[in-house]
């Protein structure tokens, strides 16, 4: 199963830096570990703080478009909302690369 994220769509702030960190973890949902392995990351435009975003005005695609909901579910907002929260995931560090 591939699970990389495209370089491409990491978002860039305004001097074309990166503001993604890959973590070197991947998450694998408990509830369906042979479907989905998420790859994370940090942004440093977050503030764990505040849970707030420093630069929201100007967040890229990716985080104004972004859901854990699906329109076509059969299932209610809320009961989808509670799902995505209690979601419990496996944690794998991803080996770190030599040289």
């Amino acid at each position: 199963m591939k699970f990389d994220f495209p370089e491409s769509e990491i978002p860039i702030n305004k001097s074309g830096g990166k503001i993604w960190r890959e973590r070197g973890e991947i998450l694998v949902p408990e509830s369906h570990p042979d479907t989905v392995r998420l790859k994370t990351f940090d942004c440093l435009n977050f503030d764990r703080a505040t849970g707030m975003c420093h630069d929201y005005e100007n967040r890229p695609e990716i985080c104004r478009n972004t859901s854990c909901l699906k329109d076509d579910s059969t299932e209610s907002v809320d009961e989808q909302h509670s799902k995505a929260i209690n979601e419990k995931f496996v944690v794998i560090k991803k080996k770190a690369k030599n040289g």
